[in-house]
């Protein structure tokens, strides 16, 4: 029984050990071909291991353009929307599970609802409603329609639920506002579920590209997926400096997985099961 055990880990981990091959192998190759010189991107068979390994593509990458303002503007996209996302799905995902009220299944139908609506269905008559309020070119415009998604407030619902309603009940008695118990009671009980609704909100908007390329012309609001298309239109033979582009792109989702990653999984294991 015993060996049997250890035959059957040994085939689970070979098999994840060849579903992890073809996933991190491009990641590794960007990461190395970022130190490369152009010429080596032409070389046959091609080599993985940069010849000369340099920083010159990274500091060429700044003096070319405006690679860091673009850097910039993501990253206060990115944490604006986190957020208010966190706090609104937060908020929005306890008052479905802890507060009675009429309509509220009818309400949390509706919300999740618009869930099923593809974003290409919705993207037209936003940048239509946007237009009309001449949110075009704005910060305004930019950022507003990521601050909160329908998903994450699904999962906050299911998650919160799971609170002891006695544990609400006590705090009234002892004279707690609810916003105090939803700041000291369930913000404290929820940091898997916020480390979830982080780290999905973080990639989807740092990784954004259709609703930036409407909605902004002016190249000082430009984030970064639309900067690093533009650099590859500008420099299509410039596989160095996009290499390096994508690999800096890369960094900040990385440091947020791995500043979450506890959480990340224990929120994925318990929004999973809470219903």
């Amino acid at each position: 029984m015993v060996q049997e055990k250890k035959i059957g880990r040994t085939a689970v981990f070979l098999v994840l050990c060849l579903g992890v091959v073809p996933v991190v192998t491009p990641f590794v190759w960007m990461i190395l071909s970022s130190f490369k010189e152009v010429a080596e991107f032409y070389v046959f068979p091609p080599k993985v291991l940069p010849r000369k390994p340099s920083l010159d593509n990274f500091r060429e990458l700044f003096s070319r353009g405006d690679f860091g303002r673009y850097y910039a503007n993501s990253l206060l996209v990115t944490a604006v929307q986190v957020l208010f996302d966190v706090v609104i799905v937060t908020m929005a995902g306890y008052g479905f599970a802890k507060y009675r009220f009429r309509g509220r299944e009818f309400f949390f139908t509706v919300v999740l609802s618009t869930s099923m609506v593809p974003w290409i269905a919705t993207i037209i008559p936003l940048f239509l409603m946007a237009t009309s309020v001449r949110a075009n070119d704005t910060w305004f415009g930019l950022i507003f329609p990521g601050l909160a998604d329908v998903f994450s407030i699904f999962l906050a619902r299911n998650f919160l639920t799971s609170i002891p309603t006695e544990l609400i009940e006590s705090g009234r008695m002892d004279g707690a506002g609810e916003f105090e118990m939803f700041v000291k009671l369930a913000l404290p009980l929820a940091k898997p579920l916020i480390a979830v609704i982080t780290i999905g909100k973080f990639i989807g908007s740092w990784n954004a590209f259709q609703w930036p390329l409407l909605i902004v012309g002016r190249d000082e609001l430009r984030t970064l997926p639309l900067a690093v298309a533009k650099f590859s239109s500008q420099y299509n033979d410039a596989y160095n400096l996009k290499m390096a582009a994508a690999a800096l792109a890369s960094v900040p989702v990385l440091v947020v997985y791995v500043a979450f990653q506890k959480y990340f999984v224990a929120g994925i294991s318990l929004s999973g099961i809470k219903g």
